[in-house]
């Protein structure tokens, strides 16, 4: 009785750690199969993109102009061998050097002219510019610069203020070019070459005029104007307009 209970006793325990290894197994085939498999590692490469290649071409800055040529006509004295007309009057108050230049002060028309010993040539695309001071206690109610030419004509511009002072005649080629600079400040008036005619004339005589008032006169240049040169215009976009 004990020897078959003996032999039961182990066939059951037998079939118990027979069944409990089955068990388990299955179990870790069946968590093995259930968890999720790691990803294979990406043979792709990471790296950043190149920047693509700009294909709009580079816009070249523009050439700075060149500096004129400048020919000083009239400064701090009479040049070589010039003649005058009128009373001068010369001051120590200037906007270049150290000296400027009038008549007295006195009401209606007043002049004073330089002729000078070799004409000056005004070039193409030239201009003349002169300083200029008009006195805010003894105000001018017009100025004028006059050009003599070395062949005897005669032409020039004028400035007024509200009241129309000069009253060149048909026959004169005087124009009127605006309105008075400011008073008690020093101001480049620019007139040029191609307005007048005189592009690549000889002036023989400039005159300098004003109607009532106190003025300075000052520096006085020939130069022909810088040329700006155009702007290069921009390349077409390469990209998709929406």
């Amino acid at each position: 009785m004990r020897r078959w209970m003996r032999w039961m006793s182990g066939g059951m325990l037998l079939g118990t750690s027979v069944w409990l290894t089955v068990t388990a197994r299955a179990e870790e085939t069946q968590t093995a199969s259930a968890a999720p498999s790691a990803p294979a590692a990406s043979t792709q490469s990471t790296a950043a993109p190149a920047a693509a290649a700009s294909t709009a071409p580079a816009v070249p800055a523009p050439a700075a102009p060149a500096k004129p040529a400048e020919i000083v006509v009239l400064d701090d004295e009479l040049p070589a061998g010039a003649t005058t007309t009128g009373t001068w009057v010369w001051e120590a108050q200037a906007a270049s050097g150290t000296k400027s230049h009038g008549h007295p002060a006195a009401a209606g028309l007043q002049q004073h002219a330089v002729t000078f010993a070799s004409p000056v040539t005004v070039p193409k695309n030239g201009e003349v510019v002169t300083s200029v001071w008009l006195d805010p206690a003894n105000p001018p109610k017009g100025i004028m610069i006059k050009f003599t030419l070395a062949n005897g004509e005669e032409t020039g511009v004028y400035w007024e203020g509200e009241e129309e002072v000069f009253n060149p005649g048909e026959d004169e080629e005087v124009w009127y070019y605006g309105l008075l600079p400011e008073f008690g400040a020093w101001a480049p008036l620019a007139v040029a070459a191609e307005d007048l005619g005189i592009e690549d004339a000889s002036v023989k005589t400039i005159t300098f005029v004003t109607h009532g008032g106190r003025v300075l006169w000052d520096k006085t240049v020939v130069h022909e104007m810088a040329e700006v040169p155009p702007a290069a215009a921009a390349p077409a976009s390469s990209g998709t307009t929406y």
